[in-house]
């Protein structure tokens, strides 16, 4: 009975690799030849402008997580495999907020400037956190945050590949390559936690605040980025909730894969998209690798 509560934890696959990918796109570019480059739809384009927004500062917060939660743990808890892990993580999710940063401040230059003011108080909450919680705490919400990234990743592959191919370039490749990547190092901070002493009840807890946090700050900012637009009004409210909730919407596909967080025994490697989502996505990736290469 005990082993079926738990399960048993999986492994890290034996050929895994995190690559720092060295990728620039021009987003203003696109988003001028087309604003609402996803689909020629305005709710759908200002959802992803909208949770894109998010991951500078959100990339930040975990990098200064796993950092604090490293720098304080005894070095005979931390293998070197994971603290090599902890050092690419880190690495990838910097080249992450630069990308979404640029992103963002496309979005600015074409007149959406209270993006900034979001992207402030994101600022703010961070160094708050960071003064008020503990690193274990922190440690906790980056764990689930990086849960729900690599659970959009295995959506994009297995249930709704339409949320890519649906967006012009350079998106989609942005998209794909920052999917690959969560998928890459979506257990480091999962394993620093657990080698940290973190429990199960502070991560349910950490995955269900996160959860709630991340859609109302997306939605926060779908809204304002509809409004600028003259845009939000009962149509594009209704087409937003079942964007969201709809029979196929984005959360209703996405949440049996989140709950699987709270099962005690969770592990992220229990699935590896990796091999599918490059087969899925190999016109992206080759761009993306075409890109890697030329920086190098």
């Amino acid at each position: 009975m005990i082993g079926k509560l738990f399960g048993r934890r999986s492994k890290t696959p034996t050929d895994l690799t995190l690559l720092p990918r060295v990728v620039h796109f021009d987003y203003l570019k696109s988003m001028r030849a087309n604003r609402y480059w996803h689909d020629d739809n305005p709710v759908s384009t200002h959802l992803f402008n909208a949770l894109q927004a998010l991951f500078p500062e959100g990339e930040r917060f975990f990098m200064d997580s796993a950092r604090d939660v490293r720098d304080q743990m005894d070095k005979d808890k931390l293998s070197a495999e994971l603290e090599e892990q902890i050092r690419l993580f880190i690495r990838q999710e910097a080249m992450h907020g630069r990308e979404h940063d640029a992103w963002t401040e496309a979005l600015i230059a074409l007149g959406y400037v209270g993006m900034r003011g979001f992207d402030e108080k994101l600022k703010r909450d961070n160094r708050w956190s960071r003064k008020k919680l503990s690193p274990l705490v922190r440690l906790s919400m980056t764990a689930a945050s990086e849960h729900f990234t690599a659970s959009l990743a295995h959506l994009f592959v297995y249930k709704r590949p339409d949320l890519v191919d649906n967006a012009a370039s350079p998106f989609r490749e942005l998209l794909v390559y920052h999917a690959m990547e969560e998928l890459e190092h979506k257990a480091v901070c999962f394993d620093l936690y657990q080698a940290a002493g973190g429990g199960y009840a502070l991560r349910s807890a950490a995955m269900a605040f996160v959860t709630v946090d991340l859609l109302v700050r997306m939605h926060n900012r779908q809204k304002y980025l509809l409004e600028q637009d003259g845009l939000w009004d009962e149509d594009a409210r209704r087409e937003a909730r079942a964007l969201l909730w709809g029979k196929n919407g984005i959360m209703r596909v996405l949440m049996p894969y989140l709950l699987r967080y709270f099962r005690p025994g969770f592990h992220p490697w229990e699935t590896d998209e990796r091999r599918d989502l490059r087969s899925r996505y190999g016109r992206e990736m080759s761009v993306v690798d075409r890109q890697q290469l030329k920086a190098a």
